[in-house]
């Protein structure tokens, strides 16, 4: 499969995945905004995806004023760093450069999957409380309204956990969408990390991908991640940039 087809395959999946709660959606052609004021100022759970970059700069306004109606301090709009005239018109509009992290997808045949999980003290969570515990932690993400934003995300995806000690350390999302499994949420609490816990949950997502019928795999990586996600399999599809427009 091409690189282009795993990158919009990609974007699908990130469209879904950000407008799983339809209530707190903002549509346009082309254009696909969540809108999640129960957290107001951090802006990747306030994320907008877009297919064409005149159709993003046509809705500019709207999402502006959409984003403002609903109490939202922060939102960001995911875009290919190959978008001049997208970034040009986010930049015109007030928004400013915030993250580049990397696109990176695959077929699922190329992912090294090894055992999955096998050997780990894992399970597949029926609740999001023990994920949030830990990406409280690794992203600085308040547990309280994390929990309430993402109640129900086991049961419309996949979220799977490590322990140890008994303790809630590491985990991983999954989120199917048109045959490719979104991974997100990938974190580990710094006493459990250099363990392979998130690896191993990441292997058992895929293996689980794959008996489900899913044909590829994408994730947006930081920095910290892409080493492990280029060593099980996932191609670098390029820079997806975050510009961010945040209210003081």
């Amino acid at each position: 499969m091409d690189d282009a087809t795993l990158y919009a395959r990609m974007l699908a999946n990130m469209e879904a995945f950000f407008a799983s709660d339809p209530a707190h959606t903002f549509r346009r052609p082309g254009v696909v905004g969540a809108l999640c004021p129960l957290i107001p100022h951090r802006s990747v759970f306030n994320s907008v995806t877009y297919r064409d970059p005149a159709a993003l700069r046509n809705a500019l306004p709207d999402l502006a004023a959409a984003y403002d109606e609903a109490g939202v301090l922060a939102w960001t709009v995911w875009t290919p760093a190959e978008h001049t005239e997208a970034r040009a018109a986010l930049a015109a509009a007030g928004h400013v450069l915030d993250a580049t992290p990397q696109a990176m997808a695959a077929p699922l045949a190329e992912i090294d999957v090894a055992d999955g999980a096998a050997g780990l003290d894992w399970e597949r969570a029926t609740g999001v409380d023990d994920m949030c515990q830990v990406l409280e932690e690794a992203f600085g993400w308040e547990r309280g309204p994390t929990v309430e934003v993402m109640a129900g995300l086991e049961q419309i995806g996949h979220v799977y956990v490590a322990h140890l000690d008994g303790a809630p350390v590491a985990c991983v999302a999954a989120f199917d969408a048109g045959g490719d499994c979104g991974i997100y949420n990938v974190g580990t609490r710094a006493v459990a990390r250099g363990r392979g816990l998130a690896t191993g949950l990441m292997r058992q997502a895929a293996l689980d991908a794959r008996a489900r019928g899913c044909e590829t795999t994408s994730l947006q990586a930081t920095a910290m991640g892409r080493p492990i996600y280029r060593r099980l399999g996932y191609r670098d599809l390029g820079v997806i940039e975050m510009w961010e427009r945040r209210r003081t």
